[in-house]
């Protein structure tokens, strides 16, 4: 009995040290909350114009990673959008990387009614972006909010609910 009581707290132990080093890795390089985001960062949008992060400086940014294959990314793109629109003159700016192949990013910009950015470029590329910023196990969807003086406020793996994005929004836009 002993000896399988010990295999359990080791097998507790070993999860407990996987899962720290996991969280670990995830975050190491990445720039902390309340830091600018890295200068160098640049997406291209559909129409193969490069856009740097600070293109939207003076706007509370949500950037949002997404993929067309990825199912929380498409069931929270209407929220998205509904914010978008809601919140749009008091300063709010979504854009949204997908993290795909371009053509196929194109065929869906339109059946979801995406009306913000839309940036691409390799698969590759969007996933060290996302390492820069945080997301070291390059899980979708993944969004950060960018102050309008370009320092990130929060980080987010996993899909938003529209409750929690909403509030997590009016925390930090002007009344």
């Amino acid at each position: 009995m002993r000896r399988v009581h010990f295999f359990i707290v080791a097998g507790l132990v070993a999860a407990l040290a996987g899962y720290g080093a996991y969280r670990y890795a995830g975050q190491r390089g990445a720039p902390a909350i309340e830091q600018p985001l890295p200068a160098d960062l640049q997406f291209t949008d559909l129409d193969g114009h490069a856009y740097r992060l600070d293109h939207w400086r003076g706007k509370l940014l949500l950037v949002n990673f997404w993929a067309t294959w990825c199912t929380p990314c498409l069931h929270e793109i209407p929220q998205l959008v509904k914010l978008q629109k809601k919140f749009a003159d008091r300063g709010l700016q979504i854009i949204g990387p997908a993290v795909d192949d371009p053509d196929s990013v194109r065929s869906m910009v339109r059946p979801l009614g995406i009306d913000y950015p839309v940036m691409t470029g390799t698969p590759d590329d969007m996933i060290g972006i996302m390492e820069k910023l945080g997301n070291g196990p390059g899980g979708l969807p993944f969004s950060i909010l960018v102050s309008p003086d370009g320092k990130i406020l929060e980080r987010r793996l996993g899909e938003f609910t529209p409750a929690e994005l909403e509030s997590l929004l009016r925390k930090y836009l002007p009344q």
